[in-house]
């Protein structure tokens, strides 16, 4: 008779197990509706969270933790698990959560460190829902009309709303679309997030993502979509196609939007940029095109700046 042993668990292996039948257990509670228990003890964690090795997990660790562990407990997905990620977004604010590593940081900035790990834990949630379900995502979107600043509101759309609006980009577009003309300012990002993950990962369908980013430049007086935008450009610049992003900078020249150089030149800052021969001289071209047209010292002075950050990154 052949008989198989486990292997013991090491004391690591035994805490992040513990860890995550712990949350396993949460996610049991939420379905018998016992909603703020469970919050009570996510924060318990939150504040006390578990040693491993020689460190102790950090908050955003210990939110992803939770999170997935209790995505594991929604198997089947439960009611319960849906409106508790939307209750926990919403009631998050109205608990004080003492994280560690947000001590020294301050008082206030710690306590908003604790809403932001708990939206976080939210997010991840609903989006598991979001996913399988999609007649939920309106409800998702409602609640980023709640979120406390612009990383608040990413944290949402990256991690519910996202891979939702890729995997359905081409059919989602009009909607997409619509949201950017929304008269609440969050709900502007959401597209423009979404131009960024397809920007980065489906470089084939770049002209339609950057339909969305030149309709977004009518709004670069929110400073919130100012950041947006600079963020969906340096993942662009990064990862995406670079030809493609020549084509809409190229025709950024011609825009009447305010801002739009500002944009442009401040991207530029980011020393991760990459750059290949033709698109770098290219940039470049369009740069000096863009001085010989400038409507003032100012506006020179920025794209100097610019020409000057792209010198040293090709040197680099």
């Amino acid at each position: 008779m052949i008989s198989f042993s486990q292997h013991p668990l090491s004391p690591d292996e035994k805490t992040a197990r513990a860890l995550f039948d712990r949350n396993i257990a949460n996610s049991l509670a939420v379905n018998d509706g016992a909603f703020e228990e469970v919050l009570a003890d996510i924060i318990n964690q939150l504040e006390r969270p578990p040693r491993i090795g020689d460190r102790y997990l950090t908050a955003w660790i210990m939110a992803r933790r939770i999170a997935e562990a209790m995505k594991e407990g929604f198997a089947g997905l439960p009611p319960n698990g849906f409106d508790f990620a939307c209750w926990l977004w919403e009631a998050a604010p109205l608990h004080v959560v003492t994280i560690p590593q947000a001590n020294a940081i301050g008082t206030s900035h710690g306590y908003r460190y604790g809403v932001i790990h708990l939206r976080k834990i939210a997010a991840m949630v609903a989006g598991s829902y979001v996913q399988q379900q999609p007649l939920k995502t309106p409800s998702v979107i409602e609640l980023i009309d709640m979120s406390v600043d612009w990383v608040d509101a990413r944290n949402l759309i990256s991690y519910a709303l996202v891979d939702h609006y890729q995997q359905h980009f081409l059919d989602s577009y009009g909607e997409l679309a619509a949201l950017l003309d929304s008269s609440r300012r969050w709900r502007r990002l959401i597209p423009l997030g979404v131009a960024a993950r397809i920007l980065g990962e489906e470089p084939e369908l770049s002209d339609i993502a950057y339909r969305l980013v030149r309709a977004g430049c009518a709004f670069l007086d929110d400073p919130h979509v100012y950041d947006a935008l600079r963020y969906v450009l340096r993942v662009a610049g990064m990862y995406g196609d670079q030809h493609a992003m020549m084509t809409f900078l190229s025709s950024l020249n011609t825009s009447d939007a305010d801002g739009v150089r500002d944009l442009v030149c401040d991207f530029i800052r980011n020393p991760k940029l990459r750059w290949d021969e033709l698109p770098f001289d290219a940039f470049a071209a369009l740069l000096h095109d863009w001085k010989r047209s400038g409507d003032g010292a100012a506006a020179n002075s920025c794209i100097d700046r610019a020409l000057e950050r792209l010198s040293l990154a090709k040197a680099g």
